[in-house]
């Protein structure tokens, strides 16, 4: 396996301290850390590229012989307090490496204490990563009855412990295949109320059965398997700084997957970052709402209120409270520049939940939607049509984002109904609204 993954430049600017170990020089000891992160990488189950990374027999013996080289340096090191200078020096060097905005997080525990326990270290992320196989643990096995080392009892003890967590997940799926089942679709007998059911036969209110449907469909995405893994990885990305991650995100690549694929896993890795610090709330959000007797029209007119709402100043103390998610939206809005039509590929909860309505890229996503319900030429609403595209154009600050709008307005139809807009009503437009309305209008209020 090709090493090299992590690359940094230490601060050479400062005052040397005083490293008296004899067997090996400073420099010479930082540049085999060096490797031994790289190692530790590979470990967790990744290559740079985002290719999963495979560990044989061999390979694993070769991470223990590391992880014993550090165990005797530190021993001989901590043997005596005349080093003790040489220690101090090593933690400050050890400090100076993970402030690199590069330094991954999952080892953020790097220390001389760590180190002292190599080859337990190795084990740690050798046998914790989430794409362990059956395969990779008889080779780390074999690794270490070969290795004559006496850590069998470690990988004993990290085995019970790796076992309970998967017993844990696997309670927690089963809970959640409980649940799932329990929200699937049902159609009721009784609707809250007949007189409201059908405004008149040109304005009819979105249906109990597909209100039910649309709202399964979007709490099984949020509850599944998948997502959950997504979640965690998109918290684990995005609590770094942006150039770390927007380093890893550059760097991924799916061996089986063509461009198109990878760029929409990466848009729905953005906007999951965006939700992950109010996960729980999103979902119980979604599960409360109750039906109402609403037509599409009805809730695209309550967006377009809200849009007209959002004053500028209400914006900059939710970006101040969000600046996180400020800095994800302002990724997102730059690589989807010409590329908007990609978030139509993506569940229509995802995008309804994870863009705040102060961003820009809601009003783009928005105005696509406008657009494609193609809204008939009635004085009325043609002209608040004309005033809310004209406010939004207005509201997007910079040309560029005014040049994205442009281009979302003579973007593809993503609806099959040649009907106009009162017309909709369960289709997936029709449902992209619905999502834009329970997220932004009911779970708000």
């Amino acid at each position: 396996m090709k090493l090299g993954l992590f690359s940094f430049e230490s601060n050479q600017n400062k005052e040397e301290m005083v490293w008296n170990y004899p067997e090996i020089s400073k420099e010479d000891f930082i540049k085999l850390l060096k490797g031994f992160v790289d190692l530790l990488i590979l470990a967790s189950g990744f290559q740079s590229s985002g290719v999963p990374s495979h560990w044989d027999a061999e390979n694993c013996k070769k991470a223990l012989q590391w992880g014993l080289f550090f165990e005797n340096v530190l021993r001989s090191i901590n043997s005596s307090d005349m080093f003790e200078e040489s220690v101090r020096e090593l933690d400050e060097a050890i400090s100076e490496i993970k402030t690199n905005p590069l330094f991954p997080k999952g080892l953020e525990n790097l220390s001389s204490d760590t180190l002292s326990n190599g080859r337990e270290f190795v084990l740690e992320h050798l046998m914790n990563n989430s794409t362990l196989k059956d395969k990779q643990l008889r080779a780390i096995l074999v690794a270490a009855v070969e290795s004559g080392d006496g850590i069998t009892d470690i990988i004993d003890w990290k085995l019970c412990k790796r076992q309970s967590v998967v017993s844990c997940v696997s309670a927690l799926e089963t809970g959640l295949n409980i649940l799932s089942k329990h929200i699937e679709p049902k159609e009721l007998l009784h609707r809250e109320d007949n007189n409201t059911t059908f405004l008149s036969s040109e304005k009819q209110p979105i249906e109990l059965l597909t209100w039910n449907i649309w709202q399964s469909k979007a709490i099984s995405y949020f509850l599944s398997k998948r997502t959950l893994r997504l979640v965690s990885g998109a918290s684990l990305i995005f609590s770094a700084p942006k150039a770390q991650w927007v380093e890893v995100l550059r760097r991924l690549r799916v061996s089986d997957k063509n461009g198109d694929d990878i760029f929409i896993e990466k848009l729905e890795l953005l906007l999951l970052g965006c939700v992950t610090s109010r996960w729980t709330h999103l979902i119980e959000g979604i599960m409360s709402v109750s039906y109402k007797s609403v037509t599409v029209s009805e809730q695209y007119e309550e967006l377009c209120k809200l849009l007209l709402q959002r004053s500028k100043s209400l914006k900059q103390n939710e970006i101040a409270l969000n600046s996180k998610v400020e800095e994800i939206l302002e990724y997102l809005t730059e690589i989807l520049e010409t590329r908007l039509h990609h978030l139509w590929k993506l569940p229509s909860a995802l995008t309804a939940a994870a863009i705040p309505s102060w961003s820009p890229l809601f009003g783009l996503y928005f105005g696509e939607i406008e657009k494609q319900l193609k809204l008939d030429h009635s004085t009325t609403r043609s002209s608040f049509s004309l005033n809310i595209s004209f406010t939004l154009f207005l509201n997007l600050n910079t040309k560029k984002n005014q040049h994205l709008y442009i281009y979302v307005l003579l973007f593809y139809r993503c609806c099959s109904c040649q009907k106009d807009l009162n017309e909709h009503k369960d289709c997936e437009l029709a449902e992209r609204v619905w999502c834009l309305y329970v997220f932004h209008i009911c779970i708000c209020h």
